[in-house]
């Protein structure tokens, strides 16, 4: 399979609804506001339509302090996004092959209003979920490179439960950039979001794929937890493992594996080495 291309960094939280029928879902005001699951107790909800119909949309939502923007068309996505999202994400092949027969997108941005990151992508899944019905194929995320089945992941508890704990294979991505047949470029998307840096690792043939991701997670957590700037060149031990990791920089495949805020380079040793 041919590597996917990167498409223009995206700096805003954004989900693209993607739907079966050549026909947006259009739900009245009163009954798109009374969908929103409440964010902040009472909050007002504020809809604007500069138009609205079955075959495009373009308005604005204020939610409280938030502000989202959509935009939507009767068109399937474009061919590079569904290679970059749908193709290269987690699912099953027959999943998958539901996903690419979209055949109208419904776009969302958070276009401004909370500063954090994980409220900003709490109030997105918040307004999908009310654009929700059978139509619905998935949920892609330029940003992260992935895409994902509606399945029970846009219900109120789901969603607010994302305060709570990050939906990992929901919001980032995991992608591999094939170097030969066995080994490969394994490397995080969607990061940047957080102001995090993105993390790679070479996985060779006798390494376990699913341990590569806890540790991309692990050290998510750190870095964005703990607010702390990693740069090529340093160290950080695993608490428990005494494992030892290294960061350093890309130095090859830059065109796909750097993130907007960097890509770091994830190599290990043991604490006693």
């Amino acid at each position: 399979m041919t590597d996917p291309q990167p498409l223009p960094a995206l700096y805003k939280p954004a989900l693209h609804l993607i739907y079966a029928s050549a026909e947006l879902p259009t739900p009245s005001k009163s009954t798109l506001a009374a969908r929103i699951p409440p964010i902040n107790g009472q909050d007002a909800v504020i809809i604007e339509w500069a138009q609205q119909d079955s075959q495009r949309c373009l308005g604005k939502v204020r939610l409280g302090e938030h502000i989202l923007l959509i935009d939507g068309m009767t068109s399937p996505l474009p061919q590079e996004v569904t290679d970059q999202t749908i193709l290269v994400s987690p699912w099953g092949a027959q999943t998958k092959a539901a996903m690419r027969q979209n055949r109208a997108h419904l776009s969302l941005v958070y276009e401004g209003g909370h500063p954090n990151p994980i409220e900003r992508m709490v109030v997105l899944y918040g307004l999908a979920s009310a654009f929700e019905n059978e139509d619905l194929l998935g949920i892609v995320n330029i940003n992260a490179w992935t895409a994902h089945p509606p399945a029970d992941f846009l219900s109120p508890h789901r969603i607010s439960h994302y305060r709570q704990e990050i939906p990992f294979n929901l919001w980032f991505g995991y992608v591999r950039f094939y170097t030969d047949d066995q080994s490969y470029w394994l490397v995080t998307k969607g990061h940047h979001i957080f102001d995090v840096p993105d993390l790679a690792c070479f996985v060779k043939p006798d390494q376990d794929e699913e341990a590569v991701i806890n540790l991309f997670i692990n050290v998510f957590y750190y870095l964005y937890e703990e607010d702390v700037v990693a740069v090529p060149g340093d160290t950080l031990e695993m608490r428990g493992s005494g494992q030892k990791l290294r960061f350093s920089e890309i130095t090859e495949l830059t065109d796909v594996l750097l993130g907007p805020s960097g890509t770091l380079v994830i190599t290990t040793d043991s604490a006693d080495s």
